[in-house]
């Protein structure tokens, strides 16, 4: 078994005899969507993947501390549950939205999604699209 930078696999035989990868452990597969029902500091280990919060209390979700290794990298949140969603930058960065460039955005929506791209140049991350509602907080 071999060890990728985004999932396990190993090697294994088609019928034809071809050599093939098999991928065995999607676990931490990148864009593997996971949810979370209590507020969190996301990590850099979080960029491209997919982030479900599904409560009925209000969560913050704060952005992970970037900086130009992580040009270009991407967080979708998808927003379950009756709670509010204030998705909050970290370490001095801000979010530019629809909404404002602001240090966070907020959704009361019962359903709301949203993409985000971390721009360096500007130490923004920037609202690529928004679903529902959402204001600066």
């Amino acid at each position: 078994m071999a060890k990728g930078n985004i999932f396990n696999y190993e090697r294994v035989r088609s019928p034809d005899m071809t050599e093939q990868m098999k991928l065995i452990d999607t676990a931490f597969a990148v864009g593997k969507p996971y949810t979370l029902t209590t507020s969190t500091t996301l990590e850099t280990t979080d960029l491209g993947k997919t982030i479900r919060v599904n409560s009925a209390g209000n969560l913050t979700i704060t952005f992970p501390a970037v900086g130009s290794d992580e040009d270009g990298g991407k967080l979708k949140l998808i927003k379950q549950g009756s709670g509010n969603l204030t998705n909050t930058a970290g370490s001095g960065d801000y979010i530019s939205s629809y909404s404002a460039a602001t240090g966070s955005d907020v959704t009361t929506s019962g359903y709301a999604a949203a993409e985000y791209e971390y721009v360096h140049g500007i130490t923004r991350w920037v609202a690529i699209s928004h679903e529902g509602t959402w204001a600066s907080a």
